[in-house]
């Protein structure tokens, strides 16, 4: 048996265009609601050092696709998503059309499923068309700033508040990527939990940019319950181990 879906978000069952306004419309569930906020206490008293602030929740109940229902616990708060973020640079590689572009396949799964920051940098080059390099100043700076405001133009109209500016590190920045983030704090990648349920629900309903490219992120999302090695298992130890297959 597979199990699709991933993600540090609360998640049942798993979350024309991947609206969030819609999104904001699904009717919020008193139980599941009640759940979330029990879930969040006893998290917060398991975890002394882990704030209310710094802990946000987003549940999303299909299993009876005509009535959906959903709760969060602090989900519109914004936060620093690390790689999570990596799932709307896919979104736009489908949204170009660039996915059977030379290597973008090869990155695309590799950024997806294993959470390649040298993919995801390859990537976001790719939608953008940046490139890292030495710091710049004025106009360049400023068009290198625009260019990389490319997700952020597609997602921010159907009501998302994220930015999807800056390339994952594993060590950190170096020239021009750091006047993007440190130098200016704002432009720091950002996300919210509500956001990325948001975006997994349209493509579990083959809504995100289309029914074939939300097909084609689904199975990039995939994960096996039974991984042939043990190093490679995405499942135990996180939420998706309390999720049904399928």
């Amino acid at each position: 048996m597979r199990m699709r879906i991933v993600l540090a978000i609360g998640f049942f069952a798993a979350a024309a265009r991947a609206d969030f306004r819609e999104f904001t419309q699904l009717p919020v569930d008193p139980s599941i609601d009640l759940a979330l906020r029990r879930t969040a206490d006893a998290t917060l008293k398991a975890f002394p050092k882990l704030t209310a602030e710094n802990l946000a929740l987003t549940v999303i109940d299909v299993t009876k696709p005509d009535v959906m229902s959903r709760a969060d616990y602090h989900g519109d708060a914004p936060f620093y998503p690390a790689s999570v973020i990596k799932l709307f640079f896919m979104a736009e590689v489908y949204h170009q059309h660039r996915e059977n572009d030379p290597d973008v396949p090869r990155a695309l799964k590799e950024m997806i499923v294993v959470s390649d920051n040298d993919a995801a940098a390859f990537l976001l080059e790719t939608i953008s068309d940046t490139c890292s390099g030495p710091e710049l100043q004025g106009r360049a700076l400023r068009k290198f700033i625009d260019k990389r405001r490319v997700v952020n133009r597609y997602f921010n109209p159907m009501g998302y508040d994220i930015s999807a500016m800056a390339k994952p590190w594993s060590f950190g920045p170096f020239g021009r990527e750091t006047q993007i983030y440190p130098a200016t704090p704002e432009l720091r990648n950002r996300a919210t939990t509500n956001s990325i349920a948001s975006l997994i629900l349209w493509i579990v309903r083959r809504r995100a940019v289309s029914a074939s490219a939300s097909d084609a992120m689904m199975a990039l999302m995939e994960r096996p319950l039974n991984p042939p090695r043990k190093d490679e298992n995405q499942v135990t130890g996180y939420i998706g181990e309390a999720l049904p297959a399928g």
